[in-house]
């Protein structure tokens, strides 16, 4: 990759950082976590969805750094852990259900964009 591809991926990811952090501190660990995977979801669902997207310096910035940076598998995993010792397998059917929203963020925001770009 350029030196400019490894900054702006950088660049994207500090910002997704940043704002996932100031989501984390204002509403807490699991309305932060679903929010920034299902907006997340969408946001590369949009911009795969448009072929004015798929250029390497929006895919650095936006896909790789900023989504990237802004969703957070690792927190997921941990939250579903932490809530299966406390309530069970409901934690479990929980994440399947949030998953599928976060693929069915995806998808809609991809069929969205498409269509968009395509009128």
């Amino acid at each position: 990759p350029s030196f400019k591809v490894i900054r702006l991926t950088f660049l994207g990811g500090a910002l997704g950082t940043l704002i996932r952090f100031a989501l984390l501190m204002s509403f807490g660990d699991l309305p932060s976590v679903l929010l920034v995977n299902l907006v997340g979801a969408a946001l590369i669902g949009w911009l795969n969805g448009n072929k004015k997207y798929d250029t390497d310096s929006m895919n650095a910035l936006w896909k790789v750094g900023f989504a990237g940076g802004f969703t957070t598998m690792s927190s997921f995993a941990a939250l579903i852990v932490l809530y299966t010792q406390g309530i069970g397998w409901s934690a479990i059917a929980f994440a399947l259900l949030i998953t599928g929203l976060g693929l069915g963020a995806y998808w809609l925001a991809f069929k969205a964009s498409r269509d968009r770009s395509r009128a």
